[in-house]
C-alpha cells in the first residue's frame, strides 16, 4: 500500500485562485518522495512567454499550461499510478502548486522561484528551492 497524494495546479491572477487540474498519485506521496520530485521538476524548468529559437527543449515551458502538461508527461508511466482526479479529491498528502500569472505576464521574474509557491497541507509553504532545502533539513 502506498502513500497517496494529490497535486493541484492553481493559477493566481489578481488575487483570484483558479484550480486547473488535480493529479492523484498512489505511491510516495510524502515530502521526501513526491515533494522532492515536484520541487526538482519545477527547478529544472525555465518559464517563458512565447517560444524563440533554441527554446523548444525540455528545459523550457511556455507558460503554466505547458508546465502542467510536461509534469504529467514526466511522471505518468503506463497504466495506473497517476490519474487526473476531481478538484476536491484529498489524500494523505495534498500539494498545491500556485502560479503567479500577474508576475508571469509582467515579465518581472528571474526563475521559477519568483513565479511558484508550493503548499503541502499545513506542513510547508514556500518556493521549489525552499522545499528542496526543507527536505534536506528533514534528512539531517
Amino acid at each position: 500500500m502506498g502513500t497517496r497524494s494529490t497535486t493541484k495546479f492553481i493559477e493566481k491572477r489578481e488575487e483570484k485562485l483558479t484550480p486547473l487540474v488535480n493529479i492523484y498519485q498512489q505511491w510516495d506521496g510524502y515530502i521526501e518522495g513526491k515533494g522532492y520530485d515536484l520541487a526538482d521538476f519545477l527547478k529544472s524548468k525555465t518559464i517563458i512567454n512565447g517560444i524563440s529559437r533554441g527554446q523548444d527543449t525540455p528545459d523550457y515551458a511556455n507558460g503554466f499550461g505547458c508546465l502542467i502538461a510536461q509534469y504529467i508527461k514526466e511522471f505518468k508511466e503506463g497504466v495506473g499510478g497517476l490519474y487526473i482526479t476531481d478538484l476536491d479529491n484529498k489524500q494523505e498528502y495534498n500539494y498545491e502548486v500556485i502560479f503567479d500569472e500577474d508576475k508571469y505576464f509582467s515579465g518581472n521574474y528571474d526563475s521559477i522561484d519568483d513565479l511558484v509557491i508550493i503548499k503541502v497541507d499545513t506542513i510547508f509553504e514556500g518556493t521549489p528551492s525552499e522545499l528542496l532545502e526543507f527536505k534536506e533539513s528533514e534528512d539531517d
